[in-house]
């Protein structure tokens, strides 16, 4: 049997899903992507009935790279029957599990490719090709992807104490939670932490006897998804952006956060108005707190409860809250996976211990330049805002795949300008 490809993907995440799907199409190139996970999934932990999608469904998986491949979101509407039942919700948005089964849809379209439960267990280089281990046998590839996706941060001060009582909001404690006349704090004012707050509130783990949601930014800000910032998903735009020095890029990606990390604007009008129905129309009489502009210091735990510190950047003061139940909905960070430590050595990372990344979203590294190292969602400091999300998703996928196949499969060289210039 042979077991050597000219492209293996490590992990089948939503990113290296669309470099799959644009390969499908694609001749001449043999590909393999494997994951330890049973199916594909997508954070399904955090998969609540209200949670939306922030950018339009047209930027799917294949769509702005080949609108004709099988695998747009248009196609899984035409072979599920739902075409024009979908036309007549007149969304511009889905839901995350609508797009999940949508993803699912496409996984299992290609058994020949995609290898769930397969573990890749490590990754070497002998300077010709490299050598994977998945589950205790031998395979080889003449590049590689890595899209092993982000993990949960877990605050310092929760570390010690994490548990079925304090946790993060992707973990599997989740499932188990039982928030029935309990102290409940939420811990993180993105759209996952105001998910979560919204449906403790309306009781989907049992009614708590007081919730609060303690957010570090000075209000629940809202998304900004106008025109002009959106801009700044666009191809034009992280082409200007791939030309600055290091020094600016990671200031602008800073200040440019609440273009991809904010909250959805439709989202809180309807915590809002839940709230207000359930205070001055309902007379609900919990303790129900909204508290902005503070940060956890410190937790101990004393008994079966818990007592938060806190710091108000309001007026300085020192706070505590107590709980019977802590989520953590404080974000993920990018993790480079321990099944590539026998690469280190020759990967070039920078002074923070990032990749170092080309424009076609190489790694930069020192083995041969037959041998390609490609890397999704590990590039935001490198090619902008936009690499953590999905707006530019098939675009990069495209990019990748012209550059593993030296030609232009995909014409996504061919998009107008932005109307702004940025540099």
């Amino acid at each position: 049997m042979n077991r050597h490809y000219d492209l293996i993907g490590l992990g089948i995440g939503l990113f290296n899903l669309s470099v799959a799907a644009l390969l499908h199409k694609t001749p001449g190139i043999k590909f393999a992507f494997f994951d330890r996970k049973h199916r594909f999934d997508w954070h399904s932990e955090i998969m609540f009935a209200d949670s939306e999608m922030q950018t339009s469904y047209l930027k799917d998986l294949v769509t702005a790279a080949d609108p004709t491949n099988p695998f747009t979101f248009m196609n899984y509407l035409v072979q599920k029957g739902l075409f024009y039942s979908f036309i007549n919700t007149n969304r511009k948005t889905i839901t995350r599990r609508e797009f999940e089964m949508y993803c699912q849809w496409v996984s299992q379209n290609m058994p020949e490719h995609l290898h769930f439960d397969s573990e890749v267990q490590s990754v070497r280089y002998d300077g010709e090709k490299f050598i994977l281990q998945i589950n205790n046998e031998i395979y080889t590839a003449t590049n590689i992807c890595i899209g092993t996706g982000l993990v949960p941060h877990l605050p310092d001060f929760a570390k010690e104490l994490e548990g079925p009582d304090v946790f993060h909001a992707k973990s599997s404690y989740i499932k188990i939670l039982d928030a029935t006349n309990k102290d409940v704090v939420v811990v993180g004012g993105g759209q996952t932490g105001l998910e979560i707050f919204r449906n403790c509130l309306q009781g989907k783990w049992g009614h708590p006897k007081s919730l609060k949601l303690i957010a570090s930014r000075p209000n629940l800000e809202p998304l900004d998804n106008s025109p002009f910032v959106n801009e700044y998903f666009a191809p034009s735009y992280v082409h200007e952006f791939l030309q600055l020095d290091q020094s600016l890029k990671d200031p602008i990606v800073k200040y440019q956060k609440l273009a991809s990390d904010g909250n959805t604007p439709e989202y809180l009008d309807t915590l809002y108005r839940d709230l207000y129905q359930l205070k001055h129309v309902w007379g609900d009489s919990r303790d129900i707190q909204i508290l902005p502009y503070r940060r956890v210091t410190s937790m101990q735990k004393w008994g079966d409860r818990y007592t938060l510190n806190i710091k108000n950047g309001f007026n300085k003061a020192e706070e505590t809250s107590n709980a019977d139940t802590v989520i953590l909905s404080t974000g993920f960070r990018v993790n480079i996976p321990n099944i590539i430590e026998p690469l280190r050595t020759l990967i070039d990372f920078d002074g923070d211990g990032r990749f170092i990344m080309k424009e076609n979203f190489q790694v930069s590294w020192k083995g041969s330049e037959k041998n390609k190292v490609y890397a999704l969602n590990f590039s935001r400091h490198g090619h902008g805002i936009s690499e953590p999300q999905t707006s530019l998703m098939a675009w990069r996928s495209a990019k990748i795949i012209n550059d593993l196949m030296q030609k232009e499969v995909f014409p996504i060289n061919r998009a107008v300008p932005n109307f702004t210039t940025y540099t």
